[in-house]
């Protein structure tokens, strides 16, 4: 069978993909929920199956790409998280942006007198390995699914727009049981709140996505990208901090929107699918 695009990726398949997707993840994350809310008593070792919870997408889109293309078409998506395939100038706002964004983050916090908990930030001597880690064990896994095979097939249902809000949505509320669990960044954040900040950033994925070509490597490198610059720079430690970064978030959203046009995100002629 030959491989298969995001064109032959159903209605039905995509659901599919969210709620197997949810199920594995939650599964994962659900004895460390019980351990944090005082449910149940288990021991330490149990928390090592939340390993397993960020890969619940990457399982979930081989699972429904096989089924829809065989082999095939699980190396074909397999491929585009290595691709390169996309004019290289999209490195830049890929590398720059969330920098950018955090920059701009504390610029405005430093104006309004908010304080910044620097000592919560990441050692500058961990900044590498973590990077290193959130690449291979969140980014990679979750871009396989969120951006590799849901948002192509949703961007042939919908506008990027459109798209973007009803996946940034999904994204954020797959990690609900985090916000649970002791330890995680989701603890010390509301759940409305983040939900509202991944509904923001999956515009900025979109606009990337359809821009280099569908290319999954570009929507990892972005990922692990913007998770390292927030373990670095921990505005999100109080509650002015995160409103104000949403705020920033969604000031770049809306110049990205406005520059390069709601309907489409970009200015290549041809449509903003995926290509195998």
């Amino acid at each position: 069978m030959g491989e298969t695009t995001a064109r032959d990726i159903t209605f039905g398949e995509l659901i599919a993909f969210f709620v197997l997707a949810f199920a594995i993840s939650w599964a994962a994350w659900l004895p460390s929920v019980l351990d944090s809310t005082g449910v149940l008593d288990l021991p330490d070792a149990v928390g090592i199956l939340g390993i397993v919870g960020p890969f619940g997408p990457f399982i979930a889109a081989l699972v429904l790409t096989r089924r829809a293309g065989g082999g095939a078409a699980v190396r074909a998506l397999l491929r585009r998280g290595w691709s390169r395939d996309f004019d290289r100038r999209w490195l830049v706002p890929t590398l720059l942006l969330a920098p950018a964004m955090a920059l701009a983050t504390v610029g405005v916090m430093a104006a309004t007198g908010q304080e910044i908990t620097w000592d919560d930030g990441l050692p500058l001597v961990a900044i590498v390995p973590t990077f290193l880690m959130i690449l291979l064990l969140n980014a990679a896994p979750e871009e396989y699914g969120w951006r590799g095979f849901a948002l192509g097939p949703m961007l042939r249902f919908h506008g990027p727009l459109s798209a973007s809000l009803m996946l940034g949505a999904a994204w954020g509320i797959w990690h609900l049981p985090l916000h649970f669990i002791d330890g995680t960044v989701q603890a010390a954040i509301p759940v409305h709140e983040f939900v509202l900040q991944q509904i923001v950033l999956a515009v900025l994925y979109t606009w990337l996505f359809v821009n280099t070509r569908g290319a999954v490597s570009i929507a990892i490198l972005f990922h692990a990208v913007a998770n390292i610059v927030g373990a670095a720079v921990p505005y999100w430690t109080t509650a002015e901090g995160r409103w104000t970064g949403f705020a920033v978030q969604l000031a770049f959203a809306a110049v990205i929107v406005v520059v390069w046009g709601p309907r489409r995100l970009t200015r290549r002629a041809e449509p903003a699918g995926v290509e195998a």
